[in-house]
């Protein structure tokens, strides 16, 4: 799906609060915390760092979050890309 600019959009992905934050777990918001001291709960922490969240979420020798769980799938990354972009609230 397109936007009138040509650029890629991702339905439903319009804030940190409603479609961001919710697919962080607890258990990555306390390993981020305790590992980087990087709060994935603050939608600024999460701004300034989107660029480093977004090559962990990409990078295919150090999947995010890690096994278990595995990797986001496409959609999540993209809704992600998106709100970094245009940087959504």
């Amino acid at each position: 799906m397109s936007d009138s600019q040509g650029e890629l959009t991702v339905a439903g992905c319009t804030s940190f609060k409603a479609d961001i934050r919710p697919k962080f777990t607890d258990e990555d918001v306390d390993h981020m915390n305790d590992m980087v001291g990087m709060d994935l709960n603050d939608y600024e922490t999460v701004k300034e760092n989107g660029d480093l969240i977004l090559q962990r979420l990409l990078d295919p020798d150090s999947p995010m979050p890690p096994p278990p769980r595995g990797p986001w799938p496409k959609e999540w990354i993209d809704c992600y890309r998106q709100w970094l972009i245009k940087r959504l609230p």
